[in-house]
C-alpha cells in the first residue's frame, strides 16, 4: 500500500476530533472488530527512545504476513547504533503476530572522500525509511521501499535526495537481491544554472515521498516532489533488455544522465539492465513550489489502446494551490507528455495528497480517485473529501465529489488502498482513511455499474479508545491493499495506527445471497373454497468454496391486514421457524384455512416470507468460520398476491386487457428536456380482471423520475404497478397510468419502451395485451462560435515593425443535446506563395504562434498540420510564469529553404492570460539565412491583391472597409496561401460549458506594409474555424452560428467616429439653435410690424364702413 505525507505533515499536528460519535453504516463482510493486533517490538536500541516510531505508517499485507513500516523507528543494527531514528521496516507473522527487522541495507553512515562524478557518502539520521512503500498481494510479487529523507553529504550541503529499495519477492524471512535506486548522486545535476538564476535541481528532490509498482508488476514510479525548486518530478524504474552500447564509458557522463544504468547482480543476461528516466520539470513547465509527484500511480486509461500504461501523478501546490495531476507518459527528451489534466476546485484543499487508480465499474478502463484531505465545507475545515473521476473513454472523465461523511477536522481522505472485489459482486472497492476521526476511521467504499457507491458501506474505528502516550492514535494512516491472507476467497484488510504503534488485522466474511419466496399453487380462491396450499422455497448462493448453507431464520405471515386466512400447523396467520439452507432450493408445502367474506372480497390475500441469517458477523474479535454477510442493501422479504374469484362463467376468469400508448412523439431530441412522458390505456373487455397490474420496461433501463404510489419500482428499472387501485376490473372498466422517465442519461439511436398488462385470470387474447414503442433517439445542437480580437486594429503609421495579435475564441453549445465528439478546425494563414517563383512573403511569424484552451477546467489537446502532415500531436501544457516549450525536430514550415530545428515559445509576455489554461505552441529558433531567400519583387507584392475582397468580408465591415482598397489574407488558395491547421477534438461538449481558445501570434508588419501599395490601405488577416461533429460529415445535427471578427491592418488611422463625438455634435446644434432663436425674437424678428399695421387700417375702414351704412338706414326711415 502506497501512504503519502509531506514533510510539514510528517511532524504531525494532533488535531481533536468534535464530529459526533456516529455509526454511518452497520457491518458488511469486514469484521467489525479486529482478528489480530500486532504492535512495534520494542527491540532493544543503542538510541533513546523518544517518540513513537511510527509503526504501521505503510503496509503490505501477503498471505505469509505483513511488511510493516516504521519511519521513525530506531536501529538495531550494530553498524547504525550511533545514528539517530533510521526508520525500520519489519516482518510481522500471522501465526503468532511476532516481528522481526526486514533488513534491507545494514550499513552506517558512510564518508567517500572522494568519487569524481557522483556524491557518494551517505547520512541515514531520519532517512525516514518506510514512509513510503508499495507491492502486490502475493508473495512472489516485488517489494519497493523508501527512505525519501536519507541524505549525501557534501563538503558545504546536505543533499537530500532520497532513496529506494526493492527486492523481486517476500519468499524468505531476510530479503534477498536487495536492489537501490538512486539516480540522483551526479555532481553535475545538484544546482543548476538556468536564466541567471541558481535552482536546486536534484539537490532536495527527497526521492520516494511517493512510490508505485505498476499492475503489470514491470515498473516502478517513485516521486520526487523537490527537484528543481520542488516543481517536482518523478523516476521511471524499468528494467530494459538492449544490446549493451560498447561506445558507453563509465567518463561519459552525458550518457550516464541520460539513462542512469544500475547494472544487475551477477547471474543476469549482460544484456539487462535497469533504466531510470527522469524528466526535467522545466522542460514541460512544471509550476515552481507545485511538488509535481507528490502521489503517483498507473493505470490503462486509453479507451483506444487498453493495453497501453499510463502514468498519473499529482502536484498538490500547483493550479494557485488548489491542486492538479496528470494521466501522463514519458517522452523523449526528458518531457512528459501529458493526456488529461485533473484539477481540484477550493483553494488549499491539498488536491492530489493522495492519488489511486483502480477500475470501479468494470468496463476495462481505469478510473482515477484523488484525495482532498483539507477540503472544508461552510463553516468548517479540513473535513476531507475524495475526488472521484470515472473514465469515460476517450480520456473524457466524469466527476464526483464525496465529502467525508462525519463532521470535524478528521482529514478524510489522507491515505487511499485498493482492497479488490471485497464482496464478489464483480466491481472493486476501496478504502479511504480519516486519521484525524478522533483516533481514527477507515471507510469502506463499494464499486458498482455506476462507479464508487455514494454511501459507504462500513466504517472501522479505532479499537483503541484512550489516547496512547504520543497522543490519537491516527488510526488508518497505514493502509495495506486487500489480500487474502485466509483462503476463502475474500480479501482481508491491514490498518495501522501509527502513533499508537499498532496494526490491526480484519478479516473479511463471505458474502451470500439468500433466496426465498412463497407462492400458492391456487391462484385464484373461489368463495366457497375453505383452505388451499402455499408452498415456501429457500436457499443461498455464494461465490465462496466454504460456504455449503447457512442457519436461516424464516417468518411466514399470510393475510397480515384482514386476517382471513390461517395456517394449520400454527393456528394463525403466522409461522417461524429455523432452515438450514443450502445451495439447492429447498421447499415445503403449508396448508392454509381461509374465511371468505363478502365485505373483502375484493382484498387481495397477501403472502409474506421474511428471513435473514442466524450466525450475521459476530461483533467479536474471534473471526467465526462458518458465518457469513449479506448486504445490507439485499432484500429481506418476498411477498405474493392471490385473490377471491366470483362472477365468471368457467372456474378462472377470461379477462382481455388491452392496453395502448397515447400522447407520445415517437421521436425525441436528446437533451431537449430532461423527462420523458408515456400515457397508457387500459381497459378490460372480457370477464373481471383481479389483481390487475401493468409491468412497464425499457430496453435501455432508463430510471423513472417519479413512481406513482400504486407502482414499485426496482433496481433494474422495472415498474410494476397496480391498475384500478388494485381493485378487480370489471368488464368495461378503463383505468390510466402515466410513464415519467428520467432522460437524463439516456444515448444511442433508439430505445424501446415496453408496457405489458395482466391479471391472475386468463386473457382472451394474448397480443394486445403488451405494447412496444420504439422511439427515435436524434440529436440536434445549436453552437454559436464567436470570435473577437483582443487587439485593437492596427495602424501602420504607429507600429512598424511587429505586433502581437491576440485572438479569443468562445465555442459555446446552446443545446440541447450534448455532442458526443466533436472536431474544431482553425486554419491560419502563415505566408503568401508566389506563383513562378521561389519567393516567399511571410506574414506571420511561426515561432510565436500560440494557441491555448481550456474546457469545463480541463486541457484540450491541439494537433497541428501543414497539408495533411500533422507537425505536432497532442500538445498540452499549462502556462505558468514562464515560457511554454515544446521540442520537435526537422519542422519546415515555409516552402523557403528556412529550416527550423527545434521549437521554443517566448516568455507569455500577456500577464492576463490565465495561468490555468491549456496552451499548445508551435513555436521555432529561426536559424541564420541569406535575405535573398525572402525578398520578393513590387511585382509580385502586386500579384497578392487579385482576390475579391466583397464576397470575404462579413456584413459589419462591408459598410465600414472600402472593398476596393482592402486586401484579404486567408486559407481559401492553397495555391497561393501557406496555411497551418491547428485541429482540436472535444469530447462530451455539454450546453453551458464553453470551449475557451486563445490565439496569439506575431505579424511582420514590414511585409504587410509592402504589399499595401496604391491603392490598396486595409490588410485583412481572416483565421478559418469550422466546428464539426465526428458522426455527422453532412452536419445535419448542428447549426453553427458563427460571429468572428476579423484582424485588421490599415496604412492609415482607421477612423471611426466615436458616439461621443455625435452625442457633442447633436448638443451644440440644439445649443446654436436655441441661441439663434433668442437673438432673433430680441431684435423684433417675431413680431411682424407691417402685418400689424394692416390689421389695423382694415379695422378702422370696416368701422366706417358700419357708420356709413346706418345713416343710410336712418334717412330711409324718415322717408
Amino acid at each position: 500500500m502506497l501512504t503519502l505525507s509531506t514533510l510539514c505533515f510528517l511532524d504531525v499536528i494532533l488535531l481533536f476530533y468534535v464530529a459526533s460519535d456516529i455509526s454511518l453504516a452497520s457491518a458488511y463482510n469486514f469484521s467489525p472488530k479486529p482478528n489480530a493486533v500486532i504492535t512495534d517490538p520494542q527491540l532493544a536500541t543503542s538510541q533513546a527512545k523518544y517518540e513513537s516510531s511510527y509503526f504501521g505508517f505503510t503496509l503490505n499485507l501477503r498471505p505469509s504476513g505483513i511488511i510493516v513500516g516504521a519511519p521513525r523507528a530506531q536501529s538495531t543494527l550494530p553498524l547504525q547504533r550511533y545514528i539517530n531514528e533510521t526508520g525500520a521496516i519489519y516482518r510481522c507473522y500471522l501465526s503468532d503476530h511476532t516481528c522481526s527487522p526486514y533488513v534491507f541495507d545494514d550499513q552506517g553512515n558512510r564518508n567517500i572522500e572522494y568519487s569524481e562524478y557522483t556524491y557518494d557518502s551517505e547520512k541515514r539520521d531520519f532517512q525516514w525509511l518506510g514512509a513510503a512503500m508499495d507491492g502486490g498481494v502475493k508473495d512472489t510479487d516485488k517489494l519497493l521501499v523508501c527512505a525519501p529523507r536519507f541524505v549525501a553529504p557534501a563538503p558545504n550541503d546536505y543533499l537530500m535526495h532520497g532513496l529506494c529499495y526493492w527486492i523481486n519477492d517476500t519468499l524468505t524471512d531476510s530479503p534477498t537481491n536487495v536492489r537501490k535506486i538512486s539516480p540522483l548522486r551526479l555532481k553535475q545535476d545538484q544546482i543548476k544554472e538556468e536564466k541567471g538564476q541558481r535552482v536546486y535541481y536534484y539537490m532536495l528532490a527527497e526521492q520516494g515521498l511517493s512510490a508505485h509498482i505498476t499492475p503489470n508488476n514491470e515498473e516502478f514510479l517513485i516521486g520526487a516532489p523537490g527537484i528543481h525548486t520542488w516543481k517536482g518530478s518523478v523516476i521511471r524504474y524499468r528494467k530494459r533488455t538492449v544490446n549493451d552500447d560498447p561506445s558507453l564509458s563509465r567518463r561519459d557522463t552525458e550518457k550516464a544522465a541520460r539513462r542512469r544504468v544500475s547494472r544487475q547482480s551477477e547471474g543476469e543476461l549482460p544484456q539487462a539492465y535497469y533504466e531510470s528516466d527522469i524528466p526535467n520539470p522545466e522542460k514541460f513547465e512544471q509550476p515552481n513550489d507545485s511538488y509535481f509527484g507528490y502521489s503517483v500511480s498507473s493505470g490503462y486509461f486509453d479507451s483506444n489502446d487498453k493495453e497501453k500504461l499510463l502514468y498519473v501523478a499529482t502536484a498538490p501546490q500547483a493550479n494557485e494551490q488548489s491542486g492538479e495531476a496528470y494521466i501522463f507518459d514519458l517522452a523523449s527528451g526528458g518531457t512528459i507528455s501529458k493526456s488529461y489534466v485533473f484539477r481540484g476546485k477550493q483553494f488549499g484543499e491539498y488536491f492530489g495528497y493522495a492519488v489511486l487508480a483502480e477500475d470501479l465499474n468494470n468496463d476495462g478502463l481505469t478510473d482515477v480517485i484523488i484525495s482532498a484531505p483539507q477540503y472544508s465545507v461552510t463553516g468548517s475545515f479540513d473535513e476531507g473529501a475524495i475526488y472521484v473521476f470515472l473514465n469515460q473513454g476517450r480520456f473524457n472523465f466524469e466527476r464526483k465529489l464525496l465529502v467525508s461523511p462525519i463532521r470535524g477536522k478528521v482529514r478524510f481522505g489522507t491515505t487511499l488502498t485498493r482492497l479488490g472485489d471485497i464482496n464478489h459482486d464483480g466491481y472493486n472497492d476501496i478504502a479511504v482513511g480519516a486519521p484525524f476521526a478522533g483516533n481514527g476511521s477507515v471507510f469502506i467504499y463499494l464499486g458498482s455499474e455506476r462507479g464508487l457507491r455514494e454511501q459507504t458501506s462500513q466504517r472501522l474505528k479505532s479499537p483503541l479508545r484512550s489516547e496512547s502516550i504520543y497522543g490519537l492514535h491516527m488510526f488508518g494512516h497505514g493502509l495495506s491493499k486487500g489480500s487474502d491472507i485466509d483462503n476463502n476467497g475474500f480479501n482481508d484488510l491491514a490498518i495501522g495506527a501509527p502513533n499508537a504503534e499498532t496494526v490491526f488485522l480484519y478479516r473479511a466474511y463471505p458474502v451470500v445471497q439468500i433466496h426465498a419466496t412463497i407462492n400458492s399453487q391456487t391462484r385464484e380462491i373461489k368463495p366457497e373454497q375453505t383452505s388451499f396450499p402455499v408452498t415456501i422455497c429457500y436457499g443461498i448462493s455464494t461465490t465462496s468454496s466454504r460456504i455449503v448453507s447457512q442457519d436461516l431464520a424464516v417468518r411466514v405471515a399470510v393475510d397480515p391486514q384482514v386476517k382471513r386466512v390461517k395456517l394449520v400447523s400454527t393456528g394463525t396467520n403466522e409461522l417461524t421457524f429455523n432452515a438450514s439452507a443450502g445451495l439447492q432450493m429447498q421447499c415445503r408445502v403449508l396448508e392454509c384455512d381461509v374465511r371468505f367474506s363478502v365485505a373483502d372480497i375484493f382484498k387481495p390475500i397477501e403472502l409474506e416470507i421474511h428471513y435473514e441469517l442466524i450466525n450475521g458477523i459476530p461483533d467479536s474479535e474471534v473471526f467465526c468460520e462458518i458465518c457469513a454477510a449479506v448486504d445490507p442493501a439485499e432484500p429481506k422479504l418476498y411477498r405474493q398476491k392471490i385473490i377471491f374469484s366470483t362472477g365468471c362463467a368457467s372456474e378462472i376468469c377470461i379477462a382481455d386487457l388491452q392496453v395502448m400508448s397515447t400522447g407520445l412523439d415517437h421521436t425525441y431530441i436528446l437533451g431537449s428536456s430532461r423527462t420523458f412522458t408515456v400515457t397508457y390505456e387500459i381497459v378490460n373487455k372480457g370477464e373481471t380482471a383481479y389483481l390487475p397490474q401493468i409491468n412497464i420496461t425499457s430496453s435501455n433501463r432508463m430510471p423513472f423520475a417519479k413512481v406513482p404510489s400504486n407502482c414499485k419500482a426496482s433496481t433494474d428499472a422495472v415498474m410494476l404497478c397496480d391498475l384500478n387501485r388494485g381493485q378487480p376490473m370489471a368488464k368495461g372498466a378503463k383505468d390510466s397510468l402515466k410513464v415519467i422517465y428520467d432522460v437524463t442519461g439516456i444515448s444511442g439511436n433508439a430505445l424501446i419502451l415496453t408496457a405489458e398488462v395482466f391479471s391472475t385470470g386468463k386473457e382472451l387474447a394474448s397480443s394486445d395485451n403488451i405494447v412496444r414503442e420504439v422511439i427515435t433517439l436524434t440529436e440536434f445542437t445549436e453552437i454559436d462560435a464567436i470570435g473577437a480580437p483582443k487587439t485593437p486594429h492596427i495602424n501602420l503609421e504607429k507600429i512598424t515593425d511587429t505586433a502581437e495579435v491576440i485572438n479569443i475564441y468562445e465555442i459555446k453549445s446552446n443545446g440541447p443535446s450534448n455532442v458526443g465528439a466533436m472536431e474544431l478546425k482553425f486554419d491560419i494563414p502563415v505566408a503568401y506563395r508566389i506563383l513562378g517563383a521561389t519567393a516567399t512573403i511571410p506574414i506571420i511569424d511561426m515561432s510565436n504562434i500560440t494557441m491555448q484552451a481550456t474546457y469545463d477546467s480541463q486541457l484540450v489537446g491541439i494537433d497541428f498540420y501543414q497539408n495533411t502532415t500533422q507537425i505536432l500531436m497532442n500538445s498540452i501544457e499549462t502556462i505558468s510564469r514562464g515560457h511554454l516549450a515544446v521540442s520537435a525536430s526537422d519542422f519546415n514550415i515555409l516552402d523557403r529553404g528556412v529550416d527550423f530545428d527545434s521549437m521554443k515559445m517566448d516568455d507569455n509576455k500577456d500577464g492576463t492570460l490565465d495561468d490555468l489554461i491549456l496552451a499548445a505552441s508551435l513555436t521555432s529558433r529561426r536559424q541564420r539565412r541569406e535575405v535573398t531567400a525572402y525578398t520578393a519583387s513590387k511585382e509580385q507584392y502586386a500579384r497578392i491583391a487579385q482576390f475579391k475582397a466583397y464576397d470575404m468580408l462579413s456584413d459589419d465591415l462591408k459598410g465600414t472597409l472600402p472593398v476596393n482598397r482592402t486586401i484579404i489574407f486567408n486559407c481559401n488558395d492553397s495555391e497561393t496561401t501557406i496555411c497551418v491547421r491547428a485541429v482540436m477534438h472535444v469530447y462530451d461538449f455539454k450546453p453551458d460549458k464553453p470551449l475557451t481558445v486563445i490565439m496569439k501570434y506575431n505579424v511582420d508588419l514590414k511585409e504587410v506594409n509592402q504589399i499595401l501599395i496604391e491603392p490598396w490601405e486595409f490588410f485583412v488577416i481572416l483565421i478559418g474555424l469550422d466546428v464539426t461533429k465526428s458522426n455527422d460529415p453532412l452536419g445535419k445535427t448542428l447549426a453553427i452560428n458563427k460571429k468572428i471578427e476579423f484582424n485588421i491592418i490599415s496604412k492609415h488611422q482607421l477612423y471611426v467616429t466615436p458616439i461621443w463625438v455625435i452625442v457633442l455634435a447633436v448638443l451644440g446644434g440644439l445649443l446654436a439653435l436655441a441661441l439663434i432663436t433668442y437673438g432673433m425674437y430680441r431684435a423684433g424678428f417675431f413680431k411682424r410690424a407691417t402685418k400689424e399695421e394692416m390689421d389695423k387700417l382694415v379695422h378702422q375702414a370696416q368701422v366706417s364702413g358700419d357708420g356709413v351704412n346706418e345713416t343710410s338706414t336712418l334717412n330711409a326711415e324718415s322717408n
